[in-house]
């Protein structure tokens, strides 16, 4: 049984959702769980040469982005969370830390039987403190 769901959703490739979203929706009803949506962005690193706030708002726009792909699928009051490292890594560490039993995620793009199961994927099917569900579309 899942009381937390998590969906990682990169807002740059439609496929990270299009089949996922429809799938964990079905599992939060299912389930009577809570569905929440969480992208990772790359760590801005500081360079010497770039001015001290650059990076300000990458979190804000990405937020608003992915809130945006929810809306348009009908799935308001899914909380978004944003996270900066690793993909894999801030996937698995929000859902220890905030006690998800669930993650559902897309595979890479890919015709039977060759699906493709990219390296964060594997990652996170291997590494999970919960069940993962890989959709295939």
């Amino acid at each position: 049984m899942a009381t937390k769901i998590l969906l990682p959703i990169d807002h740059t490739d439609d496929r990270s959702w299009k089949s996922a979203l429809p799938m964990a929706r079905d599992q939060a009803k299912f389930y009577g769980a809570e569905l929440h949506a969480v992208s990772v962005i790359p760590k801005i690193i500081q360079l010497p040469n770039l001015p001290a706030n650059y990076g300000a708002g990458a979190k804000d726009h990405v937020k608003g982005k992915v809130s945006e792909i929810l809306a348009f699928e009908g799935a308001t009051g899914v909380p978004v969370h944003i996270e900066q490292g690793s993909v894999y890594r801030e996937i698995l560490k929000l859902a220890h830390r905030d006690g998800f039993d669930m993650i559902v995620m897309a595979s890479a793009k890919g015709d039977f039987p060759n699906y493709e199961i990219g390296p964060n994927l594997a990652r996170v099917v291997r590494n999970a403190h919960c069940s993962v569900v890989v959709v295939r579309s």
